[in-house]
């Protein structure tokens, strides 16, 4: 299986859901892909859902190289790992989407306080979990 990417503009920005499968070559492909379509669109704010993405490899570096652009990644809280010490100010990583599009509208000053998006320091396990869960079935 490969991976797909939806597009939608959302709020003036490239809005880009990836699903599917990746591959560290596949990585390099989905992030010249973004690009491309941020091009094609005149836009220079993208907004990358990586949560229906299985296999990351790769995907996180190829991201980093979007020079020009500003991204925020939208990712599972799980992935948190991935995304240490590895910030800048173009690219930022997010759990809620609100955030993520008010850090991709702002004018592009940094806090120097807030380096990071949203995101917060990955919950030890064994820690509560903090939101109701709910079982849908039959």
């Amino acid at each position: 299986m490969g991976y797909r990417i939806q597009y939608t503009d959302r709020d003036g920005a490239l809005s880009a859901v990836v699903s599917g499968k990746s591959s560290l070559a596949a990585a390099g492909c989905i992030a010249r892909d973004i690009a491309a379509q941020a091009a094609r669109q005149s836009l220079d704010r993208v907004l990358v859902d990586l949560r229906w993405l299985e296999d990351r490899v790769g995907t996180l570096r190829a991201l980093r190289a979007l020079h020009g652009l500003r991204v925020a990644v939208l990712d599972l809280g799980e992935n948190d790992p991935h995304y240490a010490f590895s910030e800048d100010a173009e690219l930022r990583y997010f759990a809620h989407a609100g955030a993520a599009i008010r850090w991709l509208r702002a004018d592009g000053s940094t806090d120097p306080e807030s380096p990071r998006g949203d995101r917060k320091v990955p919950t030890p396990s064994g820690a509560p979990f903090r939101a109701s869960l709910a079982i849908y079935g039959g």
